[in-house]
C-alpha cells in the first residue's frame, strides 16, 4: 500500500480533530466555558487586533476569494487532467483541501462549538429572582416603556441635514464602553475591534441582512445601507459575536441591552428600537387585540420613520438592480440560516431570534426590577 505524502496526513489528522472537537462540544457546556472565557477570548482579541486595522472587511474579501475559486475550479482541475499533469492536479486538489479545511478550522473554534456554551437563560436565572413566568401585561408594560422611550430619544437625538439619526465617529469604541458596563458578562470586556461596513448592499439587503459575522476574520459587519438608527444596535450586535456569543436571541439581547446603558442617546435610542420590535411582535402574539393596538397608537411618525430596515429609495434601487428577485433570495437566506442554527443545536432555528424577549424579560424584572 503506497505511504500517504505529509500533506495528505496533516489533512486527515486536522479534519480528524476538528470532527472530534465539534462532537465533544455537544456533551459539555462547562468545557466550552472554559473555552470561552480562557481560550476563545484572549485568542480572538489577537485575530481581531490584526483585522480590526485593516480599513476594509477582510472577511467579505475572503469570500469573494472563495466564490471565485468556485468559479475556477473548472479550469483548474480540466486543464491539468486533459494534459495528464499529475504533479499540478495534486496541488490543485491540495489547495482546495486546505480552503475547506481552513473554513471548518474557523467555523469550529470561531462559531460551531460556541453554541454549545452554557446558556444566558440559565446564567440569568443564578441571579434572577423570576424566570420564565412573564404574563402578557409584563410584556405589554415592557413595550410600552421602550415606545415611550424611543418617542423621548426621537426628539433629541443628533441628525443630519436628511433627517437621519447621526451616529457615533467610532462605533467600536463606543460598544466597547457599553461592554465595560456589564460586570455580568466578563466575556464581552477588553479589546472591541471596529465594526466594517459590507460594499456589497445591494446583496445584504435582498439576503434581509443587517449585519453579519465572519468567522473566518473575526469581524462585525453590517450593511452600509441600513437605516441610522438601527445600525448601532446592529454594530454592537455583531461584534457580541466577535466576543463569542454565537446564539442569535442571546447576541440580541446582549446588544439591546448595551445600548440601553449607553451614555450616546443615538446609541440607546437603537436599543430602545431593536427592543420595542421584539416587545410588540411577541405582544401579538400574547396580548388582546385592544392592547396591541394601544401600543401601535403609542408609536410617534418619527420613531415608525426612523425604525425602517433601508430606506424606500435605496429598495428602489434593489429592485431594478438586482439579478434575482429579492423575495426569493430572501427566502434562500432564511432557509440556510434555520438550517445552520438547527445543525448546530437551535431547535427552534429561526425562530430563536423570539427568545430574546424571554432574556429582556428575565433582565428587566427578575434581575435589575427596575425600569431599564
Amino acid at each position: 500500500m503506497k505511504k500517504l505524502s505529509e500533506n495528505a496526513r496533516a489533512m486527515l489528522i486536522t479534519t480528524a480533530s476538528l470532527i472530534i472537537i465539534n462532537a465533544a462540544a455537544w456533551v459539555s457546556a462547562p468545557a466550552m466555558d472554559f473555552y470561552h472565557m480562557y481560550i476563545y477570548h484572549p485568542a480572538a482579541e489577537l485575530m481581531s487586533h490584526l483585522t480590526g486595522h485593516i480599513p476594509f472587511s477582510v472577511g467579505e474579501i475572503m469570500i469573494i476569494i472563495g466564490i471565485l475559486l468556485v468559479i475556477a475550479a473548472p479550469f483548474l482541475f480540466v486543464i491539468p487532467a486533459v494534459k495528464k499533469n499529475t504533479r499540478m492536479l495534486k496541488a490543485v486538489g491540495s489547495l482546495y483541501a486546505w480552503v475547506l479545511i481552513f473554513i471548518l478550522f474557523t467555523e469550529t473554534l470561531n462559531c460551531f462549538i460556541l453554541y454549545h456554551t452554557t446558556p444566558l437563560t440559565e446564567r440569568l436565572a443564578a441571579v434572577s429572582e423570576r424566570h420564565d413566568d412573564f404574563s402578557s401585561d409584563e410584556v405589554v408594560a415592557l413595550c410600552a416603556e421602550m415606545i415611550e422611550g424611543a418617542n423621548e430619544l426621537s426628539l433629541t437625538v443628533s441628525r443630519d441635514a436628511d433627517g437621519r439619526v447621526l451616529l457615533p465617529d467610532d462605533l467600536g469604541s463606543a460598544a466597547r464602553d457599553c461592554f465595560e458596563k456589564m460586570e455580568l458578562f466578563p466575556e464581552l470586556h477588553g479589546y472591541t475591534p471596529r465594526p466594517k461596513k459590507i460594499s456589497f448592499s445591494v446583496l445584504m439587503t435582498q439576503l434581509d441582512l443587517q449585519g453579519i459575522y465572519f468567522p473566518f476574520s473575526l469581524e462585525g459587519n453590517y450593511n452600509a445601507e441600513l437605516s441610522h438608527a438601527r445600525v448601532p444596535d446592529t454594530v454592537i450586535h455583531e461584534l457580541c459575536h466577535v466576543k463569542g456569543f454565537i446564539r442569535e436571541d442571546e447576541a440580541t439581547f446582549l446588544s439591546c441591552i448595551a445600548c440601553l446603558e449607553s451614555d450616546i442617546p443615538e446609541v440607546r435610542y437603537s436599543g430602545y428600537i431593536t427592543a420595542m420590535n421584539y416587545l410588540y411582535a411577541e405582544a401579538v402574539r400574547c396580548a388582546s387585540e385592544e392592547e396591541v393596538y394601544a401600543l401601535r397608537c403609542l408609536l410617534t411618525a418619527q420613531v415608525a420613520e426612523d425604525n425602517v430596515f433601508v430606506s424606500p429609495e435605496f429598495m428602489k434601487v434593489v429592485e431594478e438592480t438586482a439579478v434575482l428577485p429579492t423575495e426569493t433570495v430572501s427566502e434562500v437566506s432564511e432557509t440556510a440560516r434555520d438550517t445552520t442554527l438547527k445543525a448546530n443545536g437551535v431547535e427552534d432555528g429561526d425562530k430563536s431570534y423570539d427568545r430574546m424577549v424571554t432574556l429582556l424579560l428575565i433582565y428587566r424584572y427578575g434581575v435589575m426590577g427596575e425600569p431599564l
